[in-house]
């Protein structure tokens, strides 16, 4: 082990996955996580770990990167059992730990995306409930897609920020339209008992929705509010929008078991529609979600995406008159097992009478609906569903390549992608463009990718150094040596290519210097190099015989590793050492003047 100088020390940081984050784990229980971030100094490899905190198995030390440049690393874990866990990921160089970080919570488990209408949206000030884990492993995105002054806009979701669905408050908003806890915090829970691995939530559902909008929508067609008759969110794309959304963005980012749809409410309001195309047959609707669910998965690339399909229609007086056959018979000839699209639980048996004559309650003292929805929704995802519901994963986050040429540094993203490139964490705000190379000032910067489906890929952060890469400190096995031996010369604190005079690169080369050389090194970016560092290897010989006289003011030692012979003359005001393994010889002709220092030894000499 070989003590590296605080002065070299380099830092470390994780800019992907993000606190929080839970990955779609497979039907076998496991998931591939994507590691990566940046790093100053000099760093041969790049290891990770994950110590088991709720579930799962820990994973030891494992080199995820064995050739990081340019500030860059990025590896993954393969077979991370589902579970919850804290990521902590190391920088080595010379087998010596240089720096450390930390990721406090990143899990395997589930991932679901909500769709359909406000008995699954939520609902304010309906008593919901939300999930008791003591670990914060039932996970959601608080963010709600605008729709200012009732216009909702095709907006990209912001960067993610996760948060723990453990609140009843009226202001979580689950991404990107769910509004409170509703049935899910309870469901998360119901699902974490039976697999102890996390949940996380997205929530695309939208209130007062008929199937109609959802199919016309899913093709940018115009759709009536089945309710109030004006264009649905005055705005064609929506809602079927929130999905598409939540499977480009979210479901990319982090992968998904299935959607859960619940919807019909609205349709069996057949008296008070006021779009004509919406009096709903069975035959209409089958048709209809089916043309939801094939657009889902020609939208996301995800041919197979198990959609789960609850029977919902109710609506009862003074509005309405209960339950709609029509619809749950449309409902019921989407279910499609072989077609990974499966049987929901049956809302409409629950709490009836309602409240409101629609929407579910926990009624203080009294029914709680909201949480049988919640228990109904677990009974349904059963063991069957998690064999047969193949998942999808987690896109793999890009490679981004720092250069540097003329003393500009650019970033290089990788081909076949449309990009939107950010400084820090921040959003998506405008278009995206054909910019794959970006030449920034320094700083940290991340780039969004869209592919030809318009799924988003986030990438790692990366940092730009502010002017030319620093020079490497450079350091000796030993020094001196005897003419001809072997030594190491090191590099440190170059996050770049190290290039040595002798022709060579890397963090450390081997050498047999003949006599006293002077090595130089320098680090590169691309083609920016630094300013050379230097150091100087002195060597000693066998035996030597020194005939040269030193004189006033010099203050030396010479060594041999066998015999030092001395025929010269030592003159007033120096101080000289002669230092040989064997023996120090003094023949005629030496001499020490008086006012001279003059001290040899005998038994230690360059013995290195």
């Amino acid at each position: 082990m070989i003590t590296i100088s605080s002065s070299v020390k380099g830092q470390l940081s994780i800019t992907f996955p993000f606190d929080g984050a839970v990955f779609q784990r497979s039907t076998s229980n496991t998931a591939t996580i994507s590691i990566a971030g940046s790093y100053t100094g000099g760093v041969e490899r790049v290891e990770a770990r994950l110590i088991a905190v709720a579930g799962g198995t820990g994973v030891g030390w494992t080199s995820i990167d064995t050739a990081p440049a340019a500030g860059i690393y990025k590896g993954t874990l393969s077979g991370v059992t589902g579970g919850w866990y804290t990521l902590e990921v190391r920088s080595v160089l010379f087998n010596n730990v240089v720096s450390t970080a930390t990721l406090s919570r990143v899990g395997v488990g589930e991932v679901f995306v909500i769709a359909g209408q406000s008995n699954v949206q939520g609902v304010e000030n309906h008593g919901h409930k939300a999930s008791v884990d003591a670990n914060d492993r039932i996970k959601y995105v608080d963010w709600l897609l605008p729709c200012p002054d009732g216009t909702c806009q095709n907006v990209d979701p912001p960067f993610p920020q996760i948060s723990t669905l453990n609140s009843t408050g009226q202001a979580v908003h689950i991404a990107p339209n769910g509004v409170t806890s509703w049935a899910w915090g309870e469901l998360g829970d119901a699902l974490l008992s039976r697999f102890n691995v996390p949940v996380l939530f997205f929530n695309a559902a939208a209130s007062g929705s008929s199937i109609g909008n959802w199919s016309r929508s899913a093709d940018g067609l115009p759709a009536a509010h089945p309710h109030i008759g004006i264009q649905y969110a005055n705005n064609p794309n929506f809602p079927y929008h929130y999905l598409r959304k939540a499977l480009n963005f979210y479901a990319s980012l982090f992968g998904v078991r299935a959607v859960l749809w619940h919807q019909g409410e609205s349709d069996s309001i057949k008296n008070r529609n006021e779009d004509p195309n919406d009096n709903t047959s069975a035959a209409e609707y089958r048709d209809s979600l089916n043309h939801v669910i094939s657009r889902s998965r020609s939208h996301s690339n995800k041919a197979q995406l198990p959609w789960v399909v609850a029977k919902g229609s109710y609506w009862g007086p003074p509005i309405g008159g209960g339950t709609d056959a029509e619809v749950i018979s449309g409902q019921e000839l989407v279910i499609d097992t072989p077609n990974k699209i499966f049987a929901g639980p049956n809302t409409d048996n629950i709490q009836l009478p309602r409240v409101d004559g629609v929407h579910l309650e926990n009624v203080s003292g009294g029914i709680q609906g909201i949480s049988e929805m919640a228990s109904g929704w677990n009974t349904m995802l059963d063991n069957t569903f998690f064999s047969a519901a193949i998942p999808y994963a987690a896109a793999t986050p890009p490679a981004l390549i720092l250069g540097c040429s003329g003393s500009t540094y650019s970033i290089t993203a990788p081909a076949g992608y449309t990009y939107f490139w950010v400084s820090g964490n921040n959003d998506i705000s405008t278009a995206f463009s054909n910019t794959q190379i970006i030449t920034p000032g320094a700083g940290t910067y991340r780039v969004y990718l869209k592919d030809v489906f318009d799924n988003i890929i986030l990438s790692q952060s990366v940092t730009v150094p502010e002017g030319a890469p620093a020079s490497p400190s450079l350091t000796v096995s030993a020094s001196p040596v005897v003419a001809g031996q072997s030594v190491t010369l090191y590099a440190r604190g170059c996050m770049g290519a190290v290039s040595w005079s002798t022709g060579q690169s890397g963090y450390r080369i081997l050498q047999a210097p003949t006599q006293t050389t002077t090595y130089s090194a320098t680090c590169s970016i691309g083609s920016c190099a630094s300013v050379a560092a230097n150091i100087q290897v002195s060597t000693c010989p066998a035996t030597a015989t020194l005939s040269s006289p030193y004189v006033s003011g010099q203050t030396l030692t010479i060594k041999a590793s066998n015999t030092l012979i001395g025929v010269n003359a030592i003159r007033a005001g120096a101080n000289i050492t002669y230092d040989a393994k064997n023996s120090v010889t003094l023949q005629p002709g030496f001499l020490a003047e008086k006012g001279s220092i003059f001290t040899a030894v005998a038994g230690v000499g360059c013995s290195n």
